[in-house]
């Protein structure tokens, strides 16, 4: 089975029909949460993620949308009841949410809103070798370099399942370049390259997305989801 990767941009405002049907289509628990939200589009992203992650699964299990159930390993990922065996992983942020599905071995999905920081927060959370390829990017590159870098990196703790028990400077994800020039993502960890695969791709100039197969081939582009399509899919 094909892994994909699904990306939908949160409106700045849902129109309130579409609103009701999402709303009426997640757990009581994430509706409830949503009405505490004190922004609306922190209310958008937390529904419209489930939404996206049902509708989908739905389509990979033939069970109806509604009647998916999750649940969560000891590391608080979350993982389908009725079919653990089939990965995703959805992440949100910005304007932005992401899932990555399909496949049978596990997944993990990123995206991050790159906001201005002080880069030394690097020093902490990152490997020698990392801070050392981001202090040798052009300095109109770094903050890019950076969130490219962080973000596969949590799209990585995420696949495996363990998320920020595991020290983000336990070890070191870089190019590889390879003899035509062309460049992939590998992972060093305790000086030995694990087997997993990555993919990091700029939705736009403000957020970087980044996902992790354990195996399989990762899509070349993302598909762009859309309120309507999730709607047709609900009705």
């Amino acid at each position: 089975m094909m892994i994909t990767i699904q990306v939908l941009q949160v409106p700045s405002v849902v129109p309130e029909a579409y609103w009701d049907l999402f709303l009426s289509s997640v757990s009581d628990e994430r509706r409830a949460q949503a009405a505490r939200f004190i922004h609306q589009a922190d209310a958008y992203r937390s529904v419209l993620g489930e939404v996206l992650t049902r509708v989908t699964l739905s389509e990979l299990t033939g069970i109806r949308a509604e009647k998916l159930s999750f649940s969560r390993n000891t590391y608080g990922k979350p993982c389908l009841a009725q079919y653990p065996e089939k990965p995703f992983n959805v992440s949100h942020s910005g304007d932005w949410i992401a899932l990555i599905s399909g496949g049978t071995a596990e997944l993990g999905v990123d995206v991050e809103k790159i906001v201005p920081i002080d880069l030394q927060i690097a020093e902490r959370f990152f490997s020698t070798q990392e801070n050392a390829y981001l202090s040798a990017q052009p300095a109109d590159q770094q903050l890019n370099t950076f969130y490219r870098l962080w973000t596969l990196k949590e799209s990585y703790i995420k696949a495996i399942g363990m998320g920020l028990s595991m020290p983000l400077n336990s070890f070191a994800i870089l190019p590889h370049v390879h003899q035509h020039g062309k460049h992939d993502w590998r992972c060093n960890q305790d000086g030995q390259i694990v087997r997993h695969r990555f993919y990091t791709h700029s939705l736009d100039e403000q957020h970087m997305l980044a996902a992790c197969a354990v195996e399989g081939e990762l899509p070349a582009q993302p598909e762009v989801v859309t309120l309507e399509s999730l709607c047709a899919e609900l009705t």
